[in-house]
């Protein structure tokens, strides 16, 4: 069986590394991207199985660059992390899609959890972790 192919976006190059390496420890293929625009140039998102995006990005947001992806019809399924649990963002969230969330600092089982979840259903699941 080949390894899904995750696609992991956060500004913190510590949270990128850290989580890669749990991530390819656990089987999964990762390839790291330090924003959105760096997902989207010459259409990435499009070679990956599922994404983990980091919901506040600079530039443009997790949730922004889901939404274009999908308009695109380019999106796979998607797990959310975030280290703010506010109404707005959990709001913004639902507009873009219904869609897994974990809150940071999350454990390493919840995000495995969470993308088999995600690849299983190849849908986005109305669910909330903390």
């Amino acid at each position: 069986m080949t390894a899904a192919r995750i696609a992991l976006v956060d500004d913190d190059p510590s949270i990128r590394r850290g989580v890669a390496r749990m991530l390819e420890l656990s089987g999964l293929r990762v390839t790291t991207f330090g924003s959105a625009e760096d997902l989207l140039a010459d259409d990435a998102g499009e070679a990956f199985d599922c994404l983990v995006l980091d919901i506040h990005l600079p530039g443009v947001s997790g949730p922004e660059c889901y939404g274009g992806m999908r308009a695109r019809g380019a999106a796979p399924p998607a797990v959310f992390i975030t280290a703010h649990d506010a109404s707005e963002t959990q709001e913004m969230l639902q507009r873009v899609a219904p869609a897994l969330c974990l809150r940071k600092p999350f454990r390493g089982q919840q995000l495995l959890e969470a993308i088999r979840t995600a690849l299983s259903t190849g849908s986005h699941n109305p669910a909330l972790s903390r």
